[in-house]
């Protein structure tokens, strides 16, 4: 089983007596960092190795290959005799290394083998000889989709390939445009198809990579090696198309402390946490599960800066949601926040969020555990992690099994604090369920204090009849008048008039109600003999384009896109604006401006919408909203962009 031995170099600059101390000093740092590791017995502890590079006779360079060939003869293949059919072979690959041919198809040496006649192996026989040489390091051959086509027949060379991007910036090319590219991938952790490919056609790579084929392969492997993570969801259902890769081994800047002191931070959040059961994941692991949710929802940015760290990220939701995921060690930890309260989170996209990050977490784990010869094809998920479920306390998860969570409304931590289940179990809501539970126990507290947005408005407007609505606002306090002058200004177009009746009681004075808050929506939806959960709907979302969200939509759509989005739609530039985010006297003013024409009124919505700062204007934020107004236009963009 491979070894894992400790060197240092520069041994030079230290006289005899500092090197046997400094050497005492590492094998005690090396053995408390890695002595309780659970493949511990991987590790070599008891010597460190001290090198001279400038000294052919260096006696510790001497040790080492005397150590390495020690370790060499204890390896199970040591003294196997090779079969006599795979000498052509070899004979062949040593003769195109020397030809300094270091990558090929597969299918030529497939047809070389053809022609070594009653030495030729059968196509199970070349596979068993390539992946016993990869065994043995003389090549590097993965019999994997997309990566069996092709043999490195000098693995050096793919570390030569990796110095186009992975290296110390004293190394960078003097080209500006290519340290541009890398001084971008260095503080944003992302890097683009098209630069890694620009940085590909320098000399010294271009001989490793001549043509576009051998290009794809190696941007697979690197893929593999998790070199390069691609933004993807790991599902049967989804797999993006990304024009970008994360490149965790570049990404050095860790999450400011200040991200979690933020003022009421813990009132505003909840937190899930995934606790792995093995202690030797790979650490580009955390990267895989910000790439598969970042598939959906984007990277935050901050002055045009992305929120990406090493380990760690923070991506949104909408304008108003953002949650942030954090690896520590054996730890998966991730905060969902709403910017009003906790109260306010959809409990839709909190279950999606939660559902992403387990099977994401489940495929990934299983490969890493297959690929060291663990058998996980059918393992539980708990022989893997275990999830609990909380808040947050002191700047830290607060969290309980989600069967205590289930079986308690509320427990105590060790700190002292009391926290309720209700907001956690969020992570778990049944997302199918279309009416409320019958214990269901309505808003809560908080959020029946609040004063509902326009977005919160419409969303409820949508479930009244006009009737209904009319008599509500009557009870809110609107004069009889004040409907009739909405009626006829927009007459003809009923759930225009219930929008604009509920935005005018929130926007006017009314004497002896000062107050605009779900609590009054409440009392008057009782008054008038309605349901109080038509109040819970307004905080579900719809989630099934989650099943076809990618990277590709997180793009900005283009003006010809948008210019021939409205000949699909209906009437619906109230809704669309609002769900966009326009607000309403915004709204009215582009509704003045083209009166009577609905297709200058949505595109102008589409203008102002696709101009604004606040949050990105993507591909799949307007596919949301369009969902949600249901009058046209989603199988038009789902044509376009996904060719459906």
């Amino acid at each position: 089983m491979p070894m894992i031995l400790f060197a240092a170099t520069h041994s030079d600059l230290l006289t005899e007596d500092m090197q046997k101390t400094r050497k005492k000093e590492f094998v005690k740092i090396v053995t408390e960092m890695f002595g309780t590791h659970e493949r511990n017995k991987h590790f070599v502890f008891d010597s460190v190795f001290f090198i001279n590079g400038t000294d052919k006779e260096d006696q510790d360079i001497q040790n080492l290959k005397a150590q390495l060939v020690r370790i060499a003869r204890n390896q199970p293949s040591w003294g196997q005799r090779r079969p006599l059919i795979w000498v052509p072979l070899e004979l062949l690959i040593n003769n195109m290394k020397t030809d300094n041919i270091n990558i090929i198809p597969k299918s030529h040496l497939v047809q070389a083998n053809t022609m070594n006649g009653d030495l030729a192996l059968s196509d199970k026989q070349m596979d068993d000889f390539l992946l016993t040489q990869h065994a043995l390091g003389k090549i590097m051959y993965f019999n994997l989709p997309e990566l069996n086509n092709f043999i490195i027949l000098y693995p050096p060379a793919l570390v030569n390939i990796l110095r186009s991007f992975v290296t110390d910036e004293i190394f960078w090319p003097e080209d500006e445009i290519l340290r541009s590219i890398l001084r971008k991938m260095t503080n944003t952790g992302k890097l683009y198809k098209k630069d890694l490919l620009k940085l590909w056609q320098q000399k010294q790579f271009c001989k490793h990579i001549p043509d576009n084929e051998t290009k794809d392969f190696i941007i697979q492997v690197l893929i593999h090696l998790d070199v390069l993570v691609s933004p993807k969801r790991y599902s049967d259902k989804s797999d993006a198309h990304a024009n970008y890769y994360l490149v965790p081994c570049t990404v050095k800047n860790e999450m400011p402390k200040s991200f979690l002191d933020e003022q009421s931070f813990a009132n505003r959040t909840i937190s899930l946490v995934f606790k792995l059961q093995k202690s030797s994941i790979p650490s580009a692991l955390s990267f895989k599960l910000i790439g598969a949710v970042s598939s959906i929802w984007p990277i935050m940015e901050l002055n045009g800066h992305p929120l990406l760290y090493h380990s760690s990220a923070v991506l949104c939701v909408d304008a108003k949601t953002e949650f942030r995921i954090i690896v520590e060690e054996t730890k998966v930890v991730v905060y969902l926040t709403h910017v009003s309260s906790k109260s306010s989170i959809s409990p839709d996209i909190a279950a999606s969020i939660q559902e992403c990050l387990t099977s994401t977490l489940e495929v990934v784990l299983k490969f890493y555990l297959t690929s060291i010869g663990k058998s996980h094809q059918n393992a539980n998920l708990s022989n893997l992690f275990h999830i609990e479920i909380g808040e947050v306390c002191h700047r830290s998860p607060c969290v309980v099994t989600i069967s205590k969570a289930n079986m308690n409304s509320d427990w105590m931590c060790d700190s002292g604090n009391e926290h309720s289940s209700r907001y956690p179990l969020l992570w778990f809501f049944n997302k199918k369920q279309n009416e409320c539970p019958s214990h269901c126990p309505g808003l809560a507290k908080p959020i029946l204090t609040k004063s509902p947005s326009e977005q919160e408005l419409a969303r409820f407007a949508v479930q009244l009849t006009n009737s209904c609505c009319r008599d509500l606002v009557l009870h809110l306090g609107l004069e009889l008048l004040d409907w009739q002058d909405i009626e006829d200004c927009y007459t003809g177009m009923s759930l225009i008039v219930i929008i604009m009746a509920l935005h005018c009681w929130k926007t006017k004075r009314i004497r002896g109600k000062p107050t605009k808050s779900f609590t009054n929506l409440l009392d008057a939806m009782k008054a008038v003999d309605e349901t109080r959960h038509l109040l819970c709907k307004v905080f579900r979302e719809d989630t099934d384009l989650l099943d076809i969200a990618d990277v590709r939509l997180q793009e900005i759509p283009h003006n010809d896109v948008l210019e021939g989005l409205p000949e699909n739609l209906g009437n619906c530039a109230v809704q669309l604006g609002i769900e966009l985010g326009i607000t309403v006297s915004s709204i009215k003013e582009t509704m003045v401006r083209y009166h009577k024409d609905m297709y200058k009124q949505i595109s102008d919505i589409l203008r102002k919408w696709k101009s604004s700062i606040q949050v990105k204007p993507t591909i799949y934020r307007l596919m949301l909203a369009l969902e949600r107004v249901d009058t046209g236009g989603l199988d038009y963009l789902k044509k376009i962009y996904l060719g459906q």
